[in-house]
């Protein structure tokens, strides 16, 4: 998972997490703040009753038929009342009490308060339903919820948005290693971004690609300086010994061993070759500026190898369909590596065996695959077949050269994707997938 998608994951968990707790939380919080709420106002209208007490009278509200005042409003929400209690009683307090208004017993959160005035104690008390108090929490919760909701949602969003800008120089250094097809084709470039760590990382990896590109030019010139100064001794060597083998005053025990001398420098030269053919194409000496036709360059393949097919007993059949021209493209490299594949194919395949060269449109590019019926590559092995540092060893106990190095080198040559697919003791199939060219 990307880090990014982490960052928001995490910030979203987060905050739904503290939504959650807040949630559970709320009504309680919300009731608490509603009572207080509550009580703060009782208390405001007991200082203004006695500012009117004061003001009026005590006679304006109790008068001698009365003996007490009470007073509730239209839908008995709130009340106030004012009586005259002995001297020795002293109550003030705030707390829930249930009064019967009208035969219905309702639940009143009530501040009771005493208070002297001449020489009588009078007790008042103002009262507001509980109800309400609850309707007004509820309405509170709700407004509170959606508050809390919205802020979670912003700041998700507004998070994202950011870890997106802050992880942005992050982002242009992957998919500018992604697009690095090799080590040669990397350009170190400086980052615009204000982030100490990712200036560090982008300069590290540049040094990092620096020395890797040395590292493979390097490696590359001493290939193509060894490969050209061994190929002549060995052409040397191998003039010599065919002339001795041609000579009739060699006695005849030395044939047998001039002929394995032979035979081994003749291998020797085969992989100077293809280390020098190797190193020739990674360094662009050879140019792309013919048209190929894949349909004939199969068949071509095909004609020139069928006989060796035939010797290994192995049926070899090409099946094309569509008509596909590469226009920028090196005809006798993509020979090359089309022949060194179907090669491989006839030499590691069974007796009775066999080899279809088959190609087909694949969208807008074209596909020839390379399908046997031979020994295959264990899983293991697939990911190194292509590299000229790794010795692979069939089931038969040959072992894989340069060839499958040299497509490799020339499928990459000309933008070609390869893939190999292959299953032990069923066979092995090679995919070149050619590109549309404009």
């Amino acid at each position: 998972m990307r880090l990014q998608s982490k960052l928001a994951l995490f910030s979203a968990a987060s905050k739904i997490l503290i939504l959650l707790l807040l949630v559970l939380g709320l009504p309680i919080l919300v009731n608490k703040v509603a009572l207080l709420n509550a009580d703060e106002r009782l208390m405001q209208k007991e200082e203004r009753m006695y500012q009117i007490i004061e003001e009026q009278g005590i006679e304006s509200f109790i008068t001698s038929e009365t003996g007490a005042y009470g007073s509730y409003n239209l839908f008995k929400e709130e009340f106030i009342s004012l009586e005259e209690i002995s001297s020795s009683k002293v109550v003030n307090s705030i707390e829930n009490s249930l009064r019967k208004v009208d035969n219905q017993v309702v639940n009143y959160r009530v501040l009771s308060s005493t208070f002297d005035l001449g020489e009588k104690r009078y007790l008042l008390e103002i009262g507001r339903s509980l109800a309400t108090i609850h309707n007004n929490s509820k309405t509170l919760q709700a407004y509170a919820l959606y508050f809390l909701a919205a802020v979670v949602l912003l700041t998700v969003f507004s998070d994202l948005a950011f870890s997106k800008i802050l992880l942005r120089p992050l982002t242009l250094i992957v998919k500018r290693l992604q697009r690095v097809e090799h080590p040669s084709t990397f350009t170190p470039k400086k980052l615009q971004t204000s982030t100490d760590d990712f200036l560090y990382l982008n300069n590290t990896i540049n040094a990092m690609m620096g020395q890797i590109q040395e590292a493979f030019q390097k490696e590359k010139e001493f290939i193509g300086n060894v490969s050209h100064e061994l190929l002549t001794p060995v052409s040397i060597l191998q003039t010599r010994l065919e002339n001795l083998l041609a000579d009739p005053d060699t006695p005849e025990s030395m044939l047998e061993k001039l002929v394995d001398n032979l035979r081994t420098l003749h291998r020797l030269k085969n992989i100077i070759q293809a280390l020098l053919l190797i190193s020739r194409i990674e360094n662009e000496q050879y140019l792309r500026n013919e048209t190929v036709d894949l349909t004939q360059l199969a068949e071509e393949v095909a004609e020139e190898i069928k006989e060796r097919a035939e010797a290994r007993e192995v049926n070899l059949h090409v099946e094309i369909t569509g008509d596909y021209t590469l226009t920028k493209a090196n005809q006798s490299l993509l020979f090359t590596m089309l022949f060194n594949v179907v090669n491989n194919a006839i030499k590691y395949n069974k007796p009775e065996g066999s080899i279809c060269i088959k190609g087909q449109p694949h969208g807008k590019d074209y596909e020839i695959a390379v399908k046997d019926t031979g020994v295959g590559i264990k899983e293991e092995q697939l990911p190194h077949i292509f590299s000229r540092f790794k010795r692979l060893h069939a089931p038969d106990g040959e072992s894989h050269g340069l060839g499958l190095t040299i497509v490799k080198t020339i499928a990459t040559f000309h933008g070609i994707d390869l893939s190999v697919e292959s299953v032990p003791s069923e066979g092995t199939t090679f995919r070149f997938l050619f590109p549309r060219q404009a």
